[in-house]
């Protein structure tokens, strides 16, 4: 069995070779993974995951696309990419699940974005549908973000608290 690390709060996940899907039993998220055929490429998303959680976004891009050169059909690569491109940290909410976080805001649909066709057109039908899950709460933070962006007066300095609303249930 190989130790994968959680893409969300970085906890050990005991896995087959064969499985492409995961829960983790520290933070309850199913997740996808990777083809774990190679010590060398589990030691590498490791690596670029844990800079990930870490918001070095920009470090794990670049651990990403070396693993993507050597990797080509590796949908995972992509996906991890994708997180990095978008910023993406996963938060605790108020009810203990995790949800994304865009530290990053890009003005095209992360649907539209071809790294994210890469990683569904290389991943089997479940990973695929995690991913357009995924996407889709990427892609609703990023329209309310930039309708926000929008509508305001320039500003130098933009401060965010996110919590869940006691009264309504929505994120703030």
């Amino acid at each position: 069995m190989a130790v994968f690390k959680c893409k969300m709060c970085g906890g050990a996940l005991e896995v087959t070779e064969v499985q492409v899907l995961a829960t983790c039993e520290y933070c309850g998220t199913q997740q996808t993974l990777p083809k774990i055929d190679d010590e060398k490429k589990l030691a590498l998303f490791n690596r670029a995951n844990n800079l990930r959680l870490k918001c070095e976004f920009d470090k794990a891009a670049g651990i990403y696309e070396s693993l993507i050169a050597e990797f080509l059909e590796e949908a995972e690569a992509y996906w991890g990419l994708v997180l990095c491109k978008y910023g993406i940290e996963y938060v605790d909410d108020k009810d203990g699940s995790k949800i994304p976080t865009c530290h990053r805001t890009l003005p095209t649909s992360i649907m539209k974005d071809e790294d994210f066709q890469q990683a569904c057109e290389n991943a089997d039908a479940s990973a695929k549908n995690v991913y357009r899950e995924e996407a889709k709460a990427i892609d609703g933070i990023q329209k309310k973000i930039l309708e926000i962006a929008a509508t305001e007066e320039p500003y130098d300095i933009f401060i965010c608290y996110k919590e869940t609303d006691e009264n309504t249930g929505a994120r703030t």
